[in-house]
């Protein structure tokens, strides 16, 4: 009996194996697939438990060195392997979501840097450059067709946008070079919670337990954040008081807070809105109105979540 569970378990896991590939494959024609590559991995580490999740991660890595190429391998490896073994980790260890989704996010963020620093010392390649260099070619790409156009069918909008565009470009390859790293900090984030969401989704298909997100409505930052956010600003305007240049420290860390703070803003007005008496036609429209004025609001948004956190209008428990 033992034996043939030990089949079972190795079957699925080869099976698992064979679901990576395939994703990492698909992933060369629709990159965004690349991003759910951890997925199959944490069913199997639920189902089958952490090691049979290493085993199928390592060996598919393996095979997809020998048939899309080392560099592709190492991609997976460096940058999605230790993500899906954080994430499939947590939800093992029965973790809550939220620090399951924590244990990834600074997984992939590590794992990010070290690729990072791979490439520049292996390879010579500067990231961020080369980054800053694809934007600068797809603005001169981009540019280039609006300027083919021919006279006869150019209009004062298209005129308009390409003129939108060219002032929008300095400021974009200003965020690249400079703002990589809050950047960075929030694709984390990110990342680790579509895979959370989606491997729970996928994991009541087969009757695993996953313990399920309550939802961004109930999302809230510590209160201790703020703290330890206002820490660093002040380390480094006291740095500044020593000649050291910390400019590109500080907005990093200014648009850290104020990504969060929109985010915990948006949080209640969800939360709110799922407390209303609206029906959920109106609450899905409201909703989709938040989303397309988040630009135009952005600052209210923000400034809501930073009441909410200092004094709590959701009335929830909050970690200290």
């Amino acid at each position: 009996m033992n034996r043939n569970l030990k089949t079972s378990n190795i079957t699925e896991s080869a099976m698992i194996t064979g679901i990576l590939v395939i994703v990492a494959y698909l992933s060369s024609f629709i990159t965004i697939l690349m991003f759910f590559y951890p997925t199959p991995a944490i069913i199997l580490g639920k189902r089958k438990g952490l090691k049979y999740s290493i085993l199928a991660l390592i060996a598919s890595d393996l095979i997809i060195s020998m048939l899309l190429g080392i560099q592709t391998g190492l991609i997976f490896l460096i940058l999605y392997t230790p993500l899906a073994l954080a994430l499939t980790y947590g939800i093992c260890s029965d973790e809550d979501a939220n620090k399951a989704i924590l244990f990834g996010s600074a997984s992939y963020m590590i794992s990010f840097v070290v690729l990072i620093l791979l490439l520049n010392s292996l390879m010579g390649i500067n990231f961020i450059d080369r980054v800053a260099e694809a934007y600068e070619q797809s603005f001169e790409m981009t540019r280039g067709l609006f300027e083919s156009i021919p006279d006869q069918m150019r209009t004062e909008q298209l005129d308009e946008y390409v003129r939108n565009i060219e002032e929008m470009a300095p400021m974009m390859n200003f965020i690249v070079t400079n703002v990589f790293p809050a950047v960075l900090i929030a694709a984390s984030v990110v990342t680790s919670y579509i895979n959370y969401i989606v491997a729970s989704k996928f994991a009541r298909r087969f009757s695993i337990n996953i313990k399920e997100h309550e939802g961004i409505s109930h999302f809230s930052f510590p209160r201790s954040f703020m703290i330890a956010m206002a820490g660093l600003l002040l380390l480094s305007f006291l740095l500044r008081l020593s000649n050291i240049n910390i400019e590109i420290i500080q907005l990093n860390l200014f648009i850290i807070v104020f990504m969060a703070m929109l985010l915990q803003g948006i949080a209640v007005l969800k939360f709110f809105i799922d407390k209303s008496g609206m029906s959920k036609f109106v609450k899905t429209i409201v909703l989709a109105m938040i989303v397309l004025m988040i630009i135009n609001f952005s600052v209210i948004y923000a400034i809501i979540g930073l009441v909410d956190l200092t004094v709590n209008l959701r009335k929830l428990n909050r970690a200290l």
